[in-house]
């Protein structure tokens, strides 16, 4: 994807799953993440979809207006309520440029994922900041990455 730094834009933000959409949760992700590259795709946004007890946290990422008018689509899905942006503005650059939107589900047995956080593996979804919610993502897209490698290798 090619947006030049001076207009790269970063949104984070979480959000609570309807009941449901956690009752057929894969299903739902299925869904999202179909149309979500399709749009993205055509927005030059990329981006990261995590799920997690019950909430999704992403990162959308691009021209300030996609991300935006993406932003303001994904508000109106039926599928979440409760959006919380932790923080949107100027990137220096992508961090998930590989994907249109990728998707990752975070188990309680995620131990070394929830390390990254407080070092003591509590998760609570609201209690995300800003950087604990950007670091959580990329420690997520590392681990993408490393298991995308792992498969063409062998």
């Amino acid at each position: 994807m090619s947006t030049s730094p001076r207009t790269l834009h970063r949104l984070l933000y979480r959000s609570r799953q309807t009941p449901e959409t956690a009752a057929d949760l894969d299903f739902a992700v299925r869904q999202i993440i179909g149309t979500a590259i399709r749009c993205n795709r055509e927005a030059g946004l990329t981006g990261l979809l995590l799920t997690a007890q019950g909430h999704f946290i992403q990162a959308l990422e691009g021209n300030i207006d996609a991300v935006r008018g993406a932003y303001a689509r994904i508000s109106m899905d039926p599928r979440h309520h409760d959006l919380q942006i932790f923080s949107q503005g100027p990137a220096e650059r992508r961090l998930f440029g590989e994907w249109n939107m990728c998707a990752s589900s975070l188990a309680p047995s995620d131990k070394s994922i929830l390390a990254v956080l407080d070092g003591k593996g509590d998760f609570n979804p609201k209690a995300l900041t800003a950087t604990s919610a950007l670091r959580l993502l990329t420690t997520v897209a590392d681990i993408q990455r490393r298991t995308a490698l792992s498969a063409l290798v062998g």
